[in-house]
């Protein structure tokens, strides 16, 4: 297998991020504030009737079942099927006990409990063995075209912030000289 590298051109550098970022801080957190409250209220309202704690509960639950075959820096073709999924969906899981979703998400064991009966009860996650996988079969269906237009939208919202950055560095650059010929 060829291993790759991400191109670090386009990763600021820290010090000039942080200038950037204190320049332009009001409008940046705006922006993003904006994106993250549109996605949870979304994501509430598509996925667990607007309970927010179960939708904690569960992106938990979906993103552990499968992080350990997503390493970082990962490519899709280091890890994905043609078809844009991870191969052996259902041997590949790792389920989450729920004392592990207790520790993680903070809730206290009976709410977590309680939780994962009701994302149960809308087929979104599964009982498996002693612990509990998201429903690959949701997760396809329903979730495909809501990531798809999540995905639009945060990509939109990286836009913005990079051009307040943008601005910002535009603003330090000297004005270009202007020469007149003839």
């Amino acid at each position: 297998m060829i291993r790759r590298s991400y191109d670090q051109s386009d990763v600021l550098e820290k010090d000039f991020f942080n200038e950037v970022f204190d320049e332009s801080f009001s409008l940046v957190a705006f922006i993003m504030n904006r994106f993250m409250v549109d996605h949870f209220i979304r994501a509430g309202r598509a996925l667990v009737e607007s309970d927010y704690e179960s939708l904690i509960i569960f992106a938990v639950l979906a993103h552990q079942n499968v992080a350990h075959m997503m390493r970082p820096g990962s490519f899709p073709g280091d890890v994905l099927t043609e078809r844009g999924r991870l191969p052996d969906m259902e041997g590949g899981l790792r389920s989450l006990r729920l004392r592990d979703l207790t520790q993680i998400t903070g809730l206290p064991r009976e709410t977590v409990r309680r939780k994962l009966k009701r994302l149960e009860g809308w087929r979104l996650i599964m009982r498996v063995g002693a612990g509990w996988q998201a429903s690959t079969a949701r997760v396809e269906s329903d979730l495909r075209e809501f990531t798809r237009e999540s995905v639009y939208r945060f990509l939109n919202c990286g836009r913005e912030i990079g051009a307040a950055f943008a601005d910002v560095r535009n603003k330090r650059q000297p004005p270009t000289q202007k020469i007149k010929v003839g």
